[in-house]
């Protein structure tokens, strides 16, 4: 586990980095490329990253699929519960 979470913290780090000194310009130009299905495609560098980043979702999915199907709950993995892992006091600041 040590080694994984190094190598993801590493891979977020290269994309945290990229997109501070990457160009709007940049950003809009086309790129070609061929699919793993050999069907040829064209994104922008921007689709491209939203690709990556809605993605993720999918295997995290498939991911708990597979957990339920092995009778293992799945964690909590949600945008809203990230967040407020990462800041607690988040929970302070809401009046119901």
């Amino acid at each position: 586990p040590h080694v994984l979470r190094a190598n993801l913290a590493e891979v977020d780090r290269w994309y945290l980095d990229h997109l501070e000194t990457i160009s709007e310009q940049a950003l809009a130009e086309p790129i070609a490329f061929t699919f793993t299905d050999g069907d040829k495609g064209c994104m922008t560098r921007q689709e491209m990253l939203t690709h990556v980043v809605l993605h993720g979702g999918y295997h995290r999915g498939e991911v708990g699929r597979m957990l339920a199907g092995i009778a293992v709950s799945p964690p909590w993995d949600t945008y809203a519960v990230h967040l407020h892992r990462v800041e607690p006091a988040r929970r302070l600041q809401v009046e119901i």
